[in-house]
């Protein structure tokens, strides 16, 4: 089984085209289109996925439901049926899809999709003139083309995972909790509004930022790499003093990029967990107020908390983008 998935793409084929494209969403088709039908994959077992992982919260609610509103003698014989149904999903049918969704991530796309990238980088620089090589550091060239793959990679598997998710089990909630009462999915609709806001501000400057590391890093790495490459010529004729300068001045560049990074991951990461806090109090005492004066029945509040915190943990899945 995992043979099979492992060898669904091979690392260094070259297409017929392998110059990579200009401009970002052209640059990630060339590459993603090699890969399509693991990418397809991907998006309809994500489909599934988030599909099976929403019924969890209404099995919650639905079995709080038949707990209450049953006697214990008689809850088998008139809900078997119910409980046998979430037993093959919980046991069969959900394991059964995250199985695929792992194989699909780990054995087909993460190691392959990541060393075609960087077979095909490597092919294409390889076969650049002499020129190109002596006015850039090896280390600053060596560092683009393996960092490039797996980039591409884990964004592309997070907006097909995590992004593909949050919109499934977000409408699905809102379908859910609508449909027990409408006052109770406006906690859920406010925080999508605010979430997609809160992405159309910070996920540009992040990108930017990340660009900017990135140029810093490979800069950095090419001038250690460098004065390896160049020990002997260093040894012989450089001065200890220079060469540390020389190699401090990248690292304090570095250092100052990367501040600027993670301040504004940590300032996203401070509204996120506040918006996070207002989703899941704010439907808390929704759920609270609409059980008091009889709107809802004591299920729909057991299934409307678990369908925020899966929200919420899906939300986080920037970290592993621009981390």
């Amino acid at each position: 089984m995992f043979r099979f998935f492992e060898t669904s793409l091979a690392p260094t084929a070259v297409p017929d085209n392998a110059e990579p494209p200009s401009g970002l969403a052209a640059f990630y088709w060339h590459f993603a289109r090699q890969a399509k039908a693991l990418f397809i994959g991907l998006f309809a077992i994500g489909f599934v996925v988030a599909l099976l992982d929403v019924m969890i919260p209404v099995f919650i609610g639905k079995v709080v439901t038949l707990v209450t509103e049953s006697r214990p003698e008689m809850l088998l014989a008139t809900s078997w049926s119910w409980l046998l149904g979430m037993a093959i999903v919980l046991l069969v049918l959900r394991p059964a899809a995250f199985t695929i969704q792992h194989l699909l991530i780990n054995q087909a796309i993460a190691a392959n999709v990541s060393n075609r990238i960087r077979w095909q980088n490597h092919w294409h620089v390889s076969r650049q003139s002499w020129t190109f090589f002596q006015n850039d550091f090896a280390g600053r060239i060596a560092t683009r083309v393996m960092q490039t793959g797996p980039a591409i990679r884990e964004s592309l598997v997070a907006l097909l995972t995590a992004v593909w998710f949050i919109m499934i089990y977000g409408t699905s909630s809102l379908i859910l909790l609508a449909s027990a009462d409408r006052w109770l999915a406006l906690p859920v609709l406010l925080w999508f509004a605010s979430y997609v806001a809160m992405l159309r501000y910070f996920v540009p400057r992040m990108q930017s930022k990340s660009k900017v590391m990135s140029e810093a890093r490979s800069m950095l790495t090419g001038r250690i790499v460098d004065t390896y490459t160049n020990i002997v010529t260093v040894k012989l004729f450089a001065r200890a003093k220079d060469e540390d300068a020389y190699v401090r001045e990248a690292i304090d560049h570095h250092t100052g990029r990367f501040h600027e990074s993670l301040r504004l991951n940590t300032l996203f990461a401070l509204t996120l967990i506040m918006l996070n806090a207002f989703l899941i109090t704010g439907t808390g005492a929704f759920a609270i107020i609409l059980w008091r004066h009889g709107h809802v029945g004591v299920g729909t509040v057991a299934m409307a908390l678990p369908m925020t915190t899966q929200i919420i943990s899906a939300s986080q899945w920037w970290i592993g983008v621009y981390a």
